[in-house]
């Protein structure tokens, strides 16, 4: 995507984080709680990439979501950013397994048509990274899912692999908003993660659910930044 038209998108996604701490920020004096919960840490980050997948940035069903080109750049700096500063970058992919007659994706069949959900399996190629994204092989790690929610993915590799890495704090970014990164936001926190979601690293398919995605996030699961915040405040803290 052009660069002009990454940084409308970028105006036009802080112009909607900016509304909503305007909009939610007094609420949270009310009731006595810091506007922003938790410092990011390089000791206990991770960032965490939700489907940046080519079923979901290259869809074969629809079109693909506004402003994807930004979610790129962001998460692409983000994760350039996090490997020099010695943070583990996961890539979460989805895939669903299918077999003669039975397949391990629960429900999520019966949510979309039967051309968008086999695109998602048996690790094809709708399941492979998205290649624009910057992902090193050699330093990165690579989880699987089969529910929106990457905690509730059977077997939980996510879970496992940020027990393995020791990491306490999620970054996240990826798509979409307001399904499969919600859904494992929400989860994160429950599990007692703390959660920082990246408000320009993120979209969906429309601004109305990413705005929603955006304040539940705010009122009850965990932060939320634009990337360059994010990296600010690791570069104060070290």
């Amino acid at each position: 995507m052009k660069n002009s038209n990454i940084e409308l998108d970028a105006a036009a996604a802080e112009g909607m984080l900016r509304g909503l701490r305007t909009e939610l920020y007094p609420l949270f004096r009310q009731w006595g709680r810091p506007e922003c919960l938790f410092s990011p840490s390089v000791g206990k980050a991770a960032l965490v990439v939700i489907d940046m997948q080519n079923f979901s940035c290259a869809p074969v069903s629809h079109e693909a979501m506004p402003r994807i080109g930004l979610v790129v750049e962001r998460i692409n700096r983000l994760a350039d950013f996090c490997r020099t500063a010695g943070i583990p970058v996961i890539w979460v992919r989805q895939n669903i397994t299918e077999t003669p007659g039975r397949h391990d994706g629960g429900l999520y069949p019966a949510f979309h048509d039967e051309k968008h959900w086999k695109n998602e399996a048996n690790m094809g190629p709708g399941t492979e990274i998205f290649p624009e994204m910057r992902l090193d092989p050699a330093r990165d790690h690579v989880v699987f899912k089969n529910r929106y929610s990457a905690f509730l993915s059977r077997p939980p590799e996510l879970r496992e692999k940020l027990d393995a890495l020791k990491r306490t704090q999620l970054i996240v970014a990826g798509v979409a908003a307001n399904v499969c990164v919600e859904s494992t936001v929400r989860d994160a926190m429950q599990l007692d993660y703390e959660v920082i979601l990246v408000a320009d690293g993120t979209t969906a398919t429309s601004d109305a659910l990413l705005e929603n995605a955006l304040r539940n996030t705010m009122l009850f699961f965990g932060d939320v930044r634009t990337a360059d915040e994010v990296m600010t405040m690791l570069s104060a803290r070290g």
